[in-house]
């Protein structure tokens, strides 16, 4: 129960912090590049609220093993003041404050100055988070840059793409908005390749990443680097293809597609909260004897007692087939934008990509 608390706690996380920089970083745009958007003072400081309540959750299961101990008041006191994470919330915490009463007091006000204010005070609150990571608990500095660059890419996109989905009040200008938001995107997107290859790189050898599949970690990140290819489908979608659709129709509505691609979004954002919370496997066969094999590998490799192990990709007629499957899917999801078809089918489709290439991977197995 509390993993998938943590684990939604975690994503919506991510939406409010992509909320806030969206919402700043659009309104410093011309009203000429962007439609009209209308993000409400009281969404910014219910985003601001969730990040001071969603960051904390984490350290329930902490508070709650200490708490047998040394009583409700004497834990919190020594997670707060002594552990880094009590530490990095703590400081989140008091820049939340700063945050909630700039948006109260002067946040209303329409200049750019105010604008980059708030964006410079959400980058504060990314560095709270970045103090906490596993990055910076192992490669300290290195790891600490790293993730803060990683998430800020995250945020600025994904930000940009959910309150332009979520708060537009119209089409207007939505191909003047592309032009640079897809270069936006494209750039951000070649950051967090590259900064997430050193993160993984952290706590996973990239030559011994099938290996990690043996356990729970390894299985999340498995399932968020899948969840890419429908995201970079959906990028193609209403980078390029919507591009050509709006010019041949200018009143087509985007908004659908760009929701269906922010869901993919959600559902990596879930991924990344079920990796905090599991034991990256520095060393492999330790994180088996503690924590045991990954309940989703178990499902396809039943009996397997023994650690001293190594995980081949050996492709065989099967696996080969769910593969093909999932371009299929793969193709069904793109083909369905230029037919027109509704936005859900294309993300019902998107799902059974991730499904049937997880499959295909997992039955293409060999224990070594």
């Amino acid at each position: 129960m509390m993993f998938i608390l943590t684990t939604i706690s975690e994503a919506l996380l991510y939406v409010c912090f992509a909320l806030l920089m969206g919402s700043y970083i659009l309104s410093l745009f011309p009203n000429d590049l962007i439609p009209t958007i209308v993000v409400p003072r009281k969404v910014k400081l219910v985003a601001v609220i969730g990040i001071a309540i969603f960051s904390f959750v984490p350290l329930i299961s902490l508070l709650m093993y200490l708490y047998e101990d040394y009583g409700l008041f004497n834990s919190l006191q020594s997670i707060l003041l002594t552990f880094e994470v009590g530490k990095s919330w703590l400081f989140m915490f008091i820049v939340a404050v700063f945050l909630g009463l700039y948006i109260l007091f002067f946040d209303h006000k329409h200049s750019t100055y105010y604008s980059f204010v708030g964006i410079l005070l959400v980058f504060v609150l990314i560095l709270s988070v970045s103090w906490s990571s596993h990055a910076n608990s192992i490669q300290s500095l290195k790891g600490l840059i790293t993730h803060f660059t990683h998430f800020a890419s995250v945020v600025i996109w994904v930000g940009i793409l959910f309150v332009i989905t979520w708060f537009s009040k119209n089409t207007n200008n939505w191909l003047s908005f592309l032009k640079w938001f897809h270069i936006t995107a494209l750039y951000c997107f070649g950051i967090i390749v590259i900064t997430g290859f050193s993160l993984m790189s952290f706590s996973t050898p990239l030559d011994a990443y099938t290996d990690t599949w043996l356990v729970s970690y390894g299985q999340s990140l498995l399932i968020k680097h899948l969840l890419i290819i429908p995201l970079i489908a959906y990028a193609f979608i209403n980078g390029i293809l919507m591009k050509k659709q709006l010019m041949k129709n200018e009143n087509f509505d985007p908004r659908p597609w760009t929701k269906a691609e922010f869901f993919i979004l959600l559902l990596i954002f879930a991924a990344t909260g079920a990796l905090s919370q599991q034991s990256p496997p520095h060393h492999l066969f330790e994180t088996i004897n503690s924590e045991g094999f990954s309940s989703l590998f178990l499902l396809f490799h039943e009996g397997i007692v023994f650690s001293d192990m190594a995980v081949q990709l050996v492709f065989n007629t099967g696996g080969l087939l769910l593969l093909s499957i999932s371009v299929v899917f793969l193709v069904m999801s793109l083909f369905s934008f230029v037919k027109r078809m509704p936005a859900i089918f294309s993300f019902i489709m998107s799902l059974f990509v991730v499904i049937a290439a997880y499959l295909g991977l997992l039955f293409s197995i060999q224990i070594v």
